[in-house]
């Protein structure tokens, strides 16, 4: 039972220091070109024979290639360069190693304004995607007077935070005290930032306030018509009442003509 622990220990020893020494065979660089910034790892000895490199981020493949040379390069925007990468000779077997690409944290708000009703619960988050990651999350609100600092034991609200996000919940909105700007800032080894995000606070009938307006509308309509109709009614029964007595003054006319002929014809 001992001799297996040996072999075992002695296999993870014999690993290990061919993992160190692979990655202490890799030369990393790290250096600016105009508004980029160029990656360079060099593979100085191998047995293996090189089949293409591999650029990765994360969990997120960002090129990859078939060329055998023992130098693999990669340029990235200045402003997106942060963060840890690994430079891979194809077979991986080849070689490995990380370029760590340093830099103060690079806060994100997902929504720079934020919308919610009197009575519920704001959330207001903030992500960062820095390394090295973030140690260090401060949520405050700016106002006039000062900046505001927003903790756990602050009253109706708490922070959740991890090294790449962190979360500021509002509770029980108030129309008055609420609404305003908050600040998320975010601190890591190499130095800090923070982002703004506007919180608005509706009034909780804000949702009855358009078709309150369509009611009035509409009532406003029907009254106007209602006193249109009424207006109207009595010209209609004077126009009827002259209609009605204009054939009268006809006739009668008409009767006065035809006696006035008779007394011209007894006349002669």
């Amino acid at each position: 039972m001992a001799m297996v622990l040996l072999v075992v220990l002695g296999l993870a020893l014999l690993a290990t220091e061919n993992g160190s020494r692979a990655d202490s065979r890799i030369l990393t660089s790290i250096v600016d070109v105009g508004s980029k910034t160029r990656l360079t790892c060099t593979l100085n000895d191998t047995d293996t024979e090189i089949s293409g490199h591999r650029w990765v981020k994360g969990d997120r493949v960002l090129h990859e290639d078939s060329q055998t040379s023992r130098t693999m390069e990669y340029e990235v925007d200045m402003d997106e360069r942060v963060g840890q990468y690994s430079c891979i000779f194809l077979p991986e077997s080849a070689g490995r190693t990380y370029v760590d690409v340093r830099g103060p944290p690079k806060i994100i708000a997902s929504k720079k304004s934020e919308h919610a009703t009197e009575g519920e619960t704001a959330v207001l988050i903030c992500k960062s995607t820095s390394f090295p990651p973030v140690t260090d999350w401060l949520w405050y609100k700016m106002t006039d007077s000062g900046h505001k600092i927003l903790a756990n034991n602050s009253q109706n609200n708490f922070v959740v935070s991890s090294e790449t996000k962190t979360e500021l919940h509002i509770q029980n909105l108030d129309l008055q005290d609420d609404p305003g700007t908050y600040a998320c800032n975010g601190t890591n080894a190499e130095g800090t930032a923070q982002a703004v995000i506007t919180l608005r606070v509706r009034h909780r009938l804000a949702a009855l306030w358009p078709f309150l307006g369509i009611v009035a509308e509409v009532l406003v309509l029907v009254t106007i018509i209602l006193i249109y109709e009424k207006r109207r009614k009595p010209d209609e029964v004077l126009d009827d009442e002259d209609t009605g007595s204009a054939p009268l003054k006809s006739s009668s006319h008409h009767v006065n003509d035809k006696d006035k002929n008779v007394r011209q014809r007894n006349a002669n």
